[in-house]
């Protein structure tokens, strides 16, 4: 299959189709970092192909190259069974639409939309979510997004290193350049969205210096964020080699 990531880039990415016996999973408590007690992988790996990646160095549930991406084809029909209210699994609360194995919103979504499906039976069953992405192609979704925000809540969040394009094309090589995702945040917060900036993560001797951060503050702030969530990066198990070199 071929991706479009951006404006002149366009690569092969191998796409598998799996089948998954669950879909949502429940934290112990609300986890403080991504404003949510649920949390999904409708995709298994992400083409994104983020350096920095921490779910890529570790290998998280993800079968061979991260870049490879698993499909998991009956997400949709796990998912409407897992949040039926007879089975009294979900409590009234945040959920995440999306995990930290694979962007909801990577360019495969567009194809198989398992991020828009969801958010339906998230309006459909009465949640609020969460949504935290690095793609524009969420402006997809206003639509059923703005249905969910005024009957619960939610919450529009994008992740970024720096504001900085030039060292964004470097780290981030699949992803909109944060200048566009900035004015996505503007288009959000103009249509009345509580918007969230997650400076994560800041790149140790590359992001974070005080002026990279201020101006990443100062331009978050200006975009209309209402929040900024900060993390760095330990640079463990090779991460710095593939950083640095």
């Amino acid at each position: 299959m071929d991706i479009s990531t951006k404006k002149g880039d366009m690569r092969k990415v191998t796409i598998r189709k799996i089948e998954a016996k669950s879909i949502s999973r429940k934290y112990k408590k609300i986890d403080s970092w991504f404003i949510s007690c649920y949390g999904m992988n409708l995709y298994r790996g992400c083409t994104h192909n983020c350096i920095y990646c921490d779910e890529r160095s570790e290998g998280y549930y993800v079968d061979g190259e991260f870049g490879k991406v698993a499909v998991k084809v009956n997400a949709i029909d796990v998912l409407r069974k897992e949040l039926d209210p007879n089975k009294k699994r979900f409590r009234r609360s945040f959920v995440m639409v999306g995990g930290g194995v694979g962007d909801s919103y990577q360019p495969i979504e567009e194809k198989y939309k398992l991020t828009r499906k969801s958010l339906q039976l998230m309006y459909e069953y009465n949640y609020p979510v969460h949504m935290l992405t690095k793609s524009t192609l969420i402006r997809r979704d206003i639509d059923i997004l703005r249905k969910i925000d005024e009957r619960s809540r939610a919450i529009v969040s994008f992740s970024f290193s720096s504001v900085n394009d030039e060292i964004s094309a470097i780290f981030e090589p699949g992803v909109p350049p944060p200048t566009e995702r900035l004015e996505t945040i503007g288009f959000f917060k103009k249509e009345g969205f509580a918007c969230g900036m997650f400076l994560l993560p800041v790149i140790p001797f590359i992001t974070d210096t005080t002026e990279l951060i201020e101006d990443t503050v100062k331009k978050g702030v200006e975009a209309g964020v209402d929040f900024i969530i900060f993390g760095g990066d330990d640079v463990k198990g090779g991460e710095a080699e593939r950083l640095l070199f």
